[in-house]
C-alpha cells in the first residue's frame, strides 16, 4: 500500500480523524493522502464511517417504557418458572400414578387397558388442542390486540 507498515494505517488515520495527532503526525497523514492513492482511499473510507457514526442519535425512551419493560420481563420469567415447576410436578405424579396403576393388583391387564384408553384419548385431544392454540397465537396478529 505504502512505505509505512500496514498496522500503522488504522491508528494513524483514526488519530487524525479524532484530532489526537501532533502537528508532525498530522502533516505526515496529509502528505500520505496527497501521494498515496491506497492510503487516500482507506482514509476516505474511515472518514465516511466516522461521519456516519457521529450523525447517529439514539433517543432514550421515557421512564414509563423502562418500567413496563421490566415488569414484562419479570412476569415472563415468573410465569415460565411456574410452568416448569408445574410440569415437573405433573410428570412426576403421572409417572408415579402409572407405576401404581400397573403394579397394583386391582384388576386384569385387559381391565387396566380399558380404563386407561379414555384417559389416554383425553390427554391426546388436550395436547392436540393446546398445540394448535399455541401455534395460532404465535401467528395471529389480532390476539395481541385483545386484552381480557
Amino acid at each position: 500500500m505504502h512505505d509505512d507498515r500496514e498496522d500503522d494505517i488504522g491508528p494513524l488515520i483514526s488519530g487524525y480523524l479524532d484530532g489526537e495527532l501532533s502537528p508532525a503526525e498530522r502533516a505526515r497523514v496529509e502528505a500520505l493522502r496527497n501521494t498515496d492513492p491506497a492510503f487516500r482511499e482507506e482514509f476516505e473510507r474511515m472518514a465516511r464511517i466516522v461521519n456516519a457514526a457521529s450523525e447517529l442519535r439514539i433517543e432514550e425512551p421515557p421512564e414509563e417504557v423502562w418500567d413496563t419493560f421490566l415488569d414484562g420481563v419479570y412476569n415472563r420469567v415468573e410465569r415460565r418458572t411456574g410452568w416448569v415447576i408445574f410440569l415437573i410436578g405433573v410428570v412426576a405424579l403421572t409417572v408415579w400414578g402409572l407405576y401404581w396403576f400397573w403394579v397394583a393388583d386391582w384388576g386384569s391387564s385387559l381391565v387396566k387397558v380399558l380404563v386407561a384408553a379414555p384417559v389416554i384419548g383425553l390427554v391426546v385431544l388436550f395436547i392436540s388442542v393446546l398445540r394448535q392454540r399455541l401455534f395460532v397465537s404465535r401467528s395471529d396478529r389480532y390476539s395481541r390486540e385483545i386484552k381480557w
